[in-house]
């Protein structure tokens, strides 16, 4: 009889190094408890998502819409929440063409900020998320947006 410590050391046994990188890095991403500030960022960050959709709505297409930064706000969101996105998602969320979307994609990953890699349960999908770096940006970026402003206003 096999028990359970059997085959969870089998699985580890079978594992490639890159479904363990793949599982080490989910369960990164899944652990991220985040602090209060941290969540409110979230929640700006899906705020300005919402805004940036319901603008690219009104105006021409592609006149107000940066889809890279989009998507940074997207992986943001789903990172911090513990989510797994799909390039195929990403490429159908940004509103471009599948080309147009992965050229994105290819400049967020050359400038470090995002990572792909083979979904481990399907090979067929791939699995898109911030880099530390991209993180880090990210959380730059939505403290300094949702900053007070503490400049006194100019004087006439």
């Amino acid at each position: 009889m096999h028990d359970q410590n059997d085959s969870v050391r089998h699985a580890e046994d079978a594992a490639t190094p890159s479904v363990l990188r793949t599982v080490e890095a989910l369960s990164r991403a899944a652990s991220r408890g985040g602090s209060v500030a941290e969540k409110q960022l979230v929640e700006g960050a899906r705020q300005l998502l919402r805004a940036r959709l319901k603008m690219a709505r009104i105006a021409p297409k592609g006149l107000l819409r940066d889809s890279a930064w989009d998507m940074m706000l997207e992986l943001f969101i789903n990172g911090e929440e513990g989510g797994i996105l799909y390039v195929k998602q990403l490429m159908l969320m940004s509103g471009e063409s599948s080309t147009a979307a992965m050229r994105r994609i290819d400049r967020l990953e050359e400038a470090g900020f995002i990572e792909r890699f083979p979904d481990p349960l399907d090979g067929r999908r791939v699995i898109v998320q911030l880099k530390d770096i991209g993180r880090t940006a990210m959380l730059a970026m939505l403290q300094h947006a949702f900053e007070p402003d503490t400049q006194p206003p100019p004087i006439e």
